[in-house]
């Protein structure tokens, strides 16, 4: 019997905007910039702690400085819609770096991702297909400063701590929750409504009873951004609270009438004792 062959639904090739002679020149001094900078660094490590194994960390940051300036100018993306499966490809140049295969049957949302939303509070494993799906610098020096200030997270995020960065698509396989965040043009998301209109457009995230310190300052920074995490302080206890402590502060505060009377009282006491000196 020969085998089944599944349709194209849909898809889309995601290519990295072209960078202008200026913009590559800059990026490149950037990267200069950076390894010289880390390698001071290592340097004045290693001759404070007399360790030269640190400059091991110098060549993976190297690498991981030189990866990341290949994604964000050279890798592309590649998304294809089939009947029962959807592939996420990552590209580099015309070789496939790697593929993600989700049956459809286990699709169980999805839904735009914000600029600073950290899916890794509501999944395990994430998975960037496209680079610029990432959260932005900004947003990650906002979560990390969520743990100190949630106006100074705000300001660090600017305006667009809620701006769309993508899509994640919430599946599961093995029995766990995994993410991967793409960025499907408006064809794409059309096609992906009409295959799965039960799962498009779908929160999956549920209100957890535990979380962590971490998701608790990302909630209070960002409230609109993290719904299903519980907030530090409950607005209703708050609410509540403040009206409790007016109540006992009128009560410590006597009436009129009772200063009234402490007042007489005391010109009474006063005339008494002016009478028995006289």
């Amino acid at each position: 019997m020969a085998e089944h062959i599944e349709a194209i639904v849909a898809s889309q090739k995601d290519r990295p905007e072209p960078v202008t002679g200026k913009g590559f020149l800059l990026s490149v001094a950037g990267v200069v910039l950076r390894l010289a900078l880390a390698q001071i660094v290592v340097n004045l490590l290693i001759s404070a702690t007399g360790v030269g194994l640190l400059n091991v960390a110098f060549y993976v940051y190297a690498v991981w400085l030189l990866a990341s300036f290949m994604r964000r100018t050279v890798a592309a993306s590649a998304y294809t819609l089939k009947e029962s499966t959807l592939y996420l490809q990552k590209l580099l140049g015309d070789s496939t770096t790697s593929v993600v295969e989700i049956p459809l049957h286990a699709i169980r949302a999805i839904r735009p991702v914000a600029a600073c939303e950290r899916l890794k509070l509501s999944y395990r494993q994430v998975t960037v297909i496209d680079a610029r799906a990432r959260a932005p610098f900004r947003a990650r020096l906002a979560f990390f400063l969520s743990l100190f200030s949630a106006r100074m997270a705000r300001m660090a995020a600017g305006k667009d701590a809620e701006r769309v960065i993508g899509y994640a698509i919430a599946f599961d396989e093995g029995g766990r929750t995994r993410c991967c965040v793409f960025r499907p043009d408006e064809a794409f998301c059309a096609a992906l409504q009409e295959t799965l209109p039960e799962a498009f457009g779908v929160d999956d995230r549920m209100e957890r009873e535990r979380t962590t310190l971490w998701a608790r300052a990302l909630q209070r920074a960002f409230p609109a951004l993290y719904p299903q995490v519980k907030p530090l302080v409950d607005e209703q206890e708050l609410e509540q609270a403040r009206a409790q402590a007016r109540v006992q502060k009128q009560k410590k505060k006597p009436g009129k009438e009772g200063e009234q009377l402490v007042q007489q009282g005391a010109a009474r006491r006063r005339r008494g004792n002016n009478g028995q000196a006289k």
